[in-house]
């Protein structure tokens, strides 16, 4: 018997470990390894999964080294390696590539635990006891405490599994026979025969592994505790033993709580009073990690536990048991690996996003960007090719090269801006630009080309509706097409633009990265002896680094001075100087639609504000609460200007009724800043409170806000005052929903960072004064094209401002009316968006979506991507066929199949 059971030992150790070392590094390695290792340098495979990989494929080949070297003569010691050491780190790594995902403090307890007791095993293994070493007796004894607690952990748990699967492989295998129709083919095909066996060796090594385990770590600890308790005492060994496990269960225990319960519990009751407002407030910290954890739930946790019933459907099938019978061994299942399972429901992730946004008044992707990433990185699941807000400030695709051309004309410029990218990674990629340029300046022309190509795709103005859908079905596409490239520019509030491209070509190889050429035109006046660049508020996938290629050029071909100082969150320097300061001239230009545009130099900025009627209304939403200094310097300023004019100060609510107009404005120190509100909100509650009173102008004093929570049906209602933003924090938005930027512009207003400037705009009537000129628009009669034709792009967009003030900018006839003015002149504006296209089949779609009725309806851009459902392995979807009781087992007779089909085909 002894030396039956030493031919077996060799026979596991040495034909699993061979056959695997084989089929892995003479078939899969030279078949699909260079593609993984490749995917690996890209960073295609998340970071996590790249020491699993690598555990997988050496520790077989350790183990089998040091097998050979030190244990070859020891059959038993080879079989503790093996099922103590080998067996459970390639288990390991196996459940972190397929499962784990994530880990949480409770399961990273239980996966430290397991590694340092397969470590302190493979200690005792090749060299015992450290009996004549005082310190590392006490730790082989403490750590062998974890040994004893992990192997009856692990042993409990596949026990559950390996009774049924044992049973239902014995039945499969002996009346089902599935396997005698594949034998006599693997007999002519070697390695699948190879294959074969190594899956039945796995197999066998799993049903196994419990008994044989659970044994070795047993033992282990008892020879550990008896040579500790002749050296030390055996009631120290013994007290040793019981801390540790007390203390680990103890730990067990505290680790159990998710903090999901507390959040959803203290969000329940909408807060009916300030004081409950502002202690929900305090517990901020709560609420956030209890909600993040409930949205990323699918990639921390296995599966809800409410829904972990896999196992009792199993024993139901495989042993025709009662629900209730079943249900005993699931809730043993699920207490032994509750750390992996989530106390609640799998629906609760859509709940989480939604109050998320609804308590701190941001997306949760946006709020909790940097956690959601980390999500990503410890799963397969990978977010959209389309450049979401989780891509922000992301080094995906690289700026090559950056040039700005200025042809000065007067005290205006024609600026050309160009840029190269490169995509060094092996999937198309989109990037995405948000920025700002004077509000007169004037969007000209947009062109792509290819890599080293100096043949240019032009650009087409459509309607900002139809030319947004057909951006975002290419995008959509490339999922299962071909991407082919289009460009998206669209003006998405007064100052703000955004910039779209899809795709950046992936890359041929290493030595060879997908590129793409891009050309930006705009006009824009001269400021302060300089040339307006472009401002970046957002970007995604697109960096830059010291390599970056930087070059600016006047008209006359003469380089200017190049940026100063690197830095990685600026896009351009804030301008170009001059070459010629050239004083602010009057132009005028006539349109055949009817219009006279006449822009007039005005002097210095008037900040003498005397005898206006203000209101100033309050964002009391969630995030202004960052904003408390820069609100506490507005706040100021405003008191100043109270001495010669009257302001009235208006708070609003997220939730709750509406608080009475304060009667200082010092009275803000008392709000509570709470909850999710929108500008359209906060100027429908002005409304009710102001009563009807008259104004000189609106200033709605907001932060950054969120433009992706902007909800278009609700209707914003109609100003009789000019409406200033002031965006505190020296950030504007991305974006305006297009209703509230309707209502802006109606309202003769407009965005600014600070009360000061809001103030200057005021007193010098600055709905028709920007960038240091005075704007008219005359409607004339019976004029043709003429004027200053240098000016008249420029021009255009004024003449189109001014007509959508004058009509009903809901009726698709007068949208047509101010297209048609941008579409002859070729400008970006509000409701026209310029698109660089590539073919005729997206020409074709253009066109089909510029007939269309809804062709100016634009829709919000919310940025966020649409995370991938990872896989729940505890819930039964279906009950499993015996010959398909293993995942590996499916794997390997798909293989099997697919391979016998091709060869048939063959």
């Amino acid at each position: 018997m002894k030396t039956a059971l030493h031919l077996l030992s060799h026979a596991i150790f040495w034909v699993w470990n061979l056959a695997f070392i084989g089929v892995v590094y003479l078939w899969i390695l030279p078949e699909f390894g260079l593609e993984m290792f490749d995917a690996a340098r890209m960073g295609e495979i998340p970071p996590a999964f790249i020491l699993s990989i690598l555990g997988i494929l050496v520790v077989p080949v350790i183990c089998t080294v040091l097998g050979g070297w030190r244990l070859r003569k020891h059959p038993i010691l080879l079989m503790r390696l093996f099922y103590g050491v080998e067996a459970p780190l390639f288990g390991l790594c196996l459940l972190r590539l397929f499962l784990i995902r994530e880990t949480t403090p409770a399961s990273a307890q239980v996966l430290l635990t397991v590694l340092g007791a397969i470590a302190i095993f493979a200690i005792e293994t090749f060299a015992g006891y450290a009996a004549y070493r005082r310190p590392l007796a006490w730790v082989q004894m403490v750590g062998h405490s974890l040994v004893l607690l992990t192997g009856v952990y692990t042993g409990a748990l596949l026990l559950l599994y390996t009774v049924p699967a044992l049973c239902a492989m014995g039945y499969s295998f002996v009346f089902e026979r599935y396997w005698m129709q594949d034998l006599q083919w693997m007999l002519q095909h070697p390695w699948q025969l190879v294959l074969f066996s190594l899956f039945v060796g796995s197999c066998l090594v799993f049903v196994s592994m419990p008994y044989v385990m659970v044994n070795f770590y047993v033992r282990s600890w008892h020879r550990i505790r008896s040579a500790f308790g002749k050296q030390h005492g055996q009631n120290r060994g013994w007290a040793t033993t019981g801390t540790v496990l007390a203390l680990s269960l103890a730990l067990f225990g505290l680790l159990q709580w998710q903090p999901q319960a507390k959040a959803f519990d203290l969000l329940e009751t909408v807060p009916a009073t300030p004081a409950a407002r502002q202690a929900l407030v305090q517990q901020s910290d709560t609420i956030r990690a209890g909600l993040l954890n409930a949205y990323l739930s699918r990639y921390r946790y296995l599966s809800p536990a409410q829904e972990s019933n896999q196992l009792r459907e199993w024993y139901r099938y495989v042993f025709n048991m009662p629900k209730s019978g079943a249900q005993f061994f699931q809730n043993i299942h699920n207490g032994i690996l509750s750390p992996f399972l989530y106390k609640g429901w799998s629906d609760d992730v859509d709940q989480a996003a939604t109050i998320y946004a609804e308590f701190f008044d941001a997306p949760i992707q946006r709020g909790e960007q940097q956690a959601v990433r980390n999500a990503l990185q410890a799963t397969a699941n990978r977010d959209g090719i389309q450049a979401s807000a989780l891509n922000q400030d992301q080094k995906i695709v690289r700026l090559a090269e950056q040039t700005v051309t200025v042809k000065e004309q007067g005290d205006w410029a024609e600026v050309e801006v160009y840029e190269s990218y490169e995509n060094t990674t092996f999937d198309d990629q989109e990037i995405f630009y948000s920025f700002t340029l004077p509000e007169s300046a004037t969007i000209t022309g947009l062109w792509l080309a290819d890599a080293g190509s100096v043949s240019r795709f032009p650009f087409v103005v459509s309607p900002r509706g139809a030319a947004q859908q057909v951006y975002n079905g290419e995008v959509e596409r490339a999922n299962n097409a071909v991407a082919e490239d289009p460009a998206l520019l669209e003006q998405v509030g007064p100052r703000q633009y955004r910039l779209r491209v899809f795709p950046i070509p992936a890359a041929a190889d290493f030595d060879n990265p997908g590129g793409l050429q891009l050309w930006m035109n705009y006009q824009v006046a001269q400021d302060n002896g300089g040339w307006p660049l472009p401002q970046l508020t957002e970007k995604r996938n697109i960096f830059w680094t010291e390599e970056t290629t930087y070059q600016r050029f006047t008209d006359q071909g003469s380089e200017t001075a190049t940026l100063t100082e690197f830095d990685e969150h600026h896009w351009f320097e804030p301008s170009i100087p001059a070459q010629k300061q050239v004083r602010a001239q009057t132009h005028t230009v006539d349109f055949s639609e009817g219009y006279r545009v006449t822009a007039e130099p005005v002097g210095g900025r008037s900040t003498n504000l005397k005898n206006k009627t203000l209101a100033v209304v309050l964002d009391t939403s969630y995030s202004m609460g960052r904003q408390i200094g820069a609100l506490e310097g507005e706040i100021a300023f405003l008191q100043a200007l109270q001495k010669h004019n009257t302001l009235d100060l208006y708070l609003t609510t997220a939730v709750g009724d509406l608080p009475a107009p304060p009667k200082q404005l010092k009275a803000f120190r008392e709000t509570v800043f709470y909850g999710s509100l929108q500008p359209a909100d906060m100027l429908q509650q002005f409304t009710q409170q102001s009563a009807g009173k008259t104004y000189d102008a609106v200033l709605l004093m907001t932060d950054e806000g969120s433009y992706e929570l902007a909800d278009a049906e609700i209707e914003v209602p109609e100003l009789t005052a000019p409406l200033w933003l002031v965006h505190l924090g020296s950030q504007l938005p991305a974006a305006y929903e297009d209703q509230f930027l309707q209502a802006l512009q109606n309202s003769k207003g407009g965005v600014v960072t600070n009360v000061d400037a809001a103030a200057q705009r005021i007193a010098s009537e600055a709905g028709d004064v920007l960038d240091g000129y005075r704007w008219t628009v005359e409607p004339v009669e019976g004029v043709v094209d003429a004027g200053d034709e240098v000016f008249r792009t420029i021009a255009a967009r004024q003449a189109i401002l001014q007509r959508s003030r004058e009509v009903d900018m809901t009726v698709v006839e007068n949208l047509d009316g101010v297209h048609a003015i941008a579409k002859r002149t070729g400008i970006v504006t509000p409701y026209s968006s310029m698109l660089v296209l590539v073919n005729d089949r997206q020409r074709q779609l253009l066109a089909e979506a510029e007939a269309s009725a809804d062709r100016f309806d634009r829709e919000v851009e919310t940025g966020q991507d649409d995370l991938t459902d990872p896989n729940n392995p505890l819930n039964a979807v279906a009950v499993p066929e015996p010959g398909v009781i293993l995942g590996l087992g499916t794997i390997a007779a798909a293989l099997i199949r697919l391979k016998r089909q091709q060869t048939t085909i063959r």
